[in-house]
């Protein structure tokens, strides 16, 4: 047994030693041809690529806003806003409108054009936006530095045309909306006007001032009224007053006052007292039937019928001589008084006529007036419908007008202005290659694959001494006491083995 372990040993030793030998010229061949293309390829990288340049600018976004006000004099105000680009929220940021259209294709090909270049050839920019602030960085490479400054002028000149263009866009659709509205607003005040003044042609009034003069002549006239009746009341008063102390009753006293005043009953009164004067002394001398006395009685008939027929249309009853004895002036002392109180009867009562006259000439001109005033309020307020509609459309006309002359010129509601900060600079060294990167990773990858190689030979010579060590020292089996053959047992478990 003890044989047989020695030989097996020495046969696995001297194995194990060939298969040492035979692995790492392997490792070391894949470590050498590894490095070598590594490093093959890096400085490939470095001699062969073409050396590109990289230049920079910057731009910003101003976010002041800006207000226009007009104030247009009896019609209302017009007034236009230009808010700041930033006004809604964060998730609301014109530089990501603007970071899509630097690089869209239409400003591209049109900076291409202003180089001679084909778009395949004008490569895309690198566009970044700084947080927390209102610039954009713009990044472009060109074969050579004057190339790279080139594109980068000619791309924002470009993105500057298609925001003009954009621009101009949109003011051309608003300008074409209001125009469509300024042309309505425009047709619709000409109606307006067309109605008032066929309207004003129609009625009876012309302006609401009319309303206002005849408001005033109405009043001043029923102040006169007031001023007329007060001076007739008075007149009234005065009257009665005078027929106490004429101890005559008014009516009486206006009887006579009314065929005193009448000329016709007055000459024919007069005729009347003188015929009976005549009479008197006629019949003092002649007697009754004498032709004098009786031609004298005839005349005083005749008088007396025509004084009867004219107080008859005057007063409505015949004349009575006691009647007017008791009304008349009377004579003695008492006369010149009476002929005083008459003479301010009539004095008054002439007055009072005039007033009352007055009155009723005043009455009726106010009726009259508040009747045209009804007519002209109801004319008025169409009148102030037809005029307020006017004004509306005035001034709906008018600041339309104002804000079609006032977006001429708020050109930077949606697509505000931008302004350089840097201007893009001449590249004085070459963004790639990079050397000192090619090499650094071409030394890493170096490193890192001969480390790699080395660690598995080392696993492998670690597994291989594992593997002898187990064998050097095998473990005891157990010999079975009751074996009838035991050296044969022996060699069999040799062979097993």
């Amino acid at each position: 047994m003890n044989d047989a372990v020695k030989i097996f040993s020495h046969y696995n030793t001297k194995s194990g030693s060939v298969s040492k030998k035979s692995r790492w010229p392997i490792y070391l061949f894949l470590g050498i041809t590894t490095n070598l293309v590594v490093w093959g390829l890096a400085i490939a990288y470095i001699t062969l690529k073409a050396p590109n340049y990289t230049t920079k600018w910057s731009i910003t976004l101003p976010s002041t806003g800006s207000t226009t006000r007009v104030d247009l004099p009896d019609i209302g105000i017009a007034s236009s806003q230009t808010d700041s680009p930033y006004r809604y929220d964060s998730h609301h940021d014109p530089r990501e409108n603007y970071k899509y259209i630097a690089g869209s294709d239409e400003v591209r090909s049109r900076a291409a054009q202003l180089l001679n270049l084909d778009l395949k050839a004008f490569n895309k920019p690198k566009i970044e936006i700084i947080g927390n602030s209102t610039l954009m960085e713009f990044e472009i490479v060109g074969d050579t530095p004057q190339l790279a400054q080139q594109k980068a002028t000619a791309l924002h000149q470009a993105f500057e045309l298609q925001l003009e263009a954009l621009r101009q866009e949109e003011i051309s659709d608003q300008d074409r909306s209001l125009q469509m509205l300024l042309s309505q607003s425009q047709q619709n005040l000409e109606q307006a006007q067309a109605r008032l003044s066929e309207y004003q042609v129609s009625s009876s009034i012309m302006s609401s001032e009319q309303l206002v003069d005849l408001s005033k002549t109405i009043e001043a006239l029923r102040k006169q009224k007031a001023e007329v009746d007060a001076l007739n009341r008075q007149s009234n008063a005065r009257m009665v007053q005078i027929t106490q102390n004429l101890d005559l009753s008014p009516a009486e006293a206006n009887e006579a006052f009314a065929l005193q005043s009448d000329a016709l009953f007055q000459d024919s009164l007069l005729k009347y007292q003188t015929a009976r004067g005549e009479l008197t002394t006629l019949t003092s001398v002649y007697t009754p039937r004498h032709p004098v006395v009786l031609a004298k009685q005839q005349e005083i008939d005749e008088a007396r019928e025509q004084l009867t027929q004219r107080s008859q249309q005057i007063v409505g009853r015949p004349f009575d001589p006691e009647i007017w004895e008791q009304t008349n002036l009377g004579s003695g002392d008492n006369a010149s008084k009476r002929d005083l109180f008459f003479q301010e009867l009539i004095t008054f009562q002439t007055e009072n006529v005039g007033l009352e006259a007055q009155s009723q000439e005043l009455g009726s001109q106010i009726a009259s007036l508040e009747n045209r005033l009804k007519t002209l309020s109801v004319q008025g307020s169409e009148l102030e419908n037809l005029r307020r509609d006017v004004q509306i459309a005035e001034a709906v006309f008018s600041s339309t007008l104002t804000q079609l002359d006032i977006s001429k010129s708020n050109i930077f509601a949606s697509y505000p202005r931008i302004q350089m900060l840097t201007p893009p600079a001449l590249p004085e060294e070459p963004s790639s290659p990079k050397k000192v990167l090619a090499l650094l990773g071409a030394g890493m990858s170096s490193i890192f694959f001969t480390t790699g190689f080395l660690l598995l030979w080392m696993r492998d010579v670690k597994n291989q001494r594992r593997k002898q060590g187990v064998i050097l020292e095998p473990k005891p089996q157990p010999i079975p006491v009751n074996s009838a053959y035991p050296q044969q047992n022996s060699s069999t478990a040799v062979s097993k083995r």
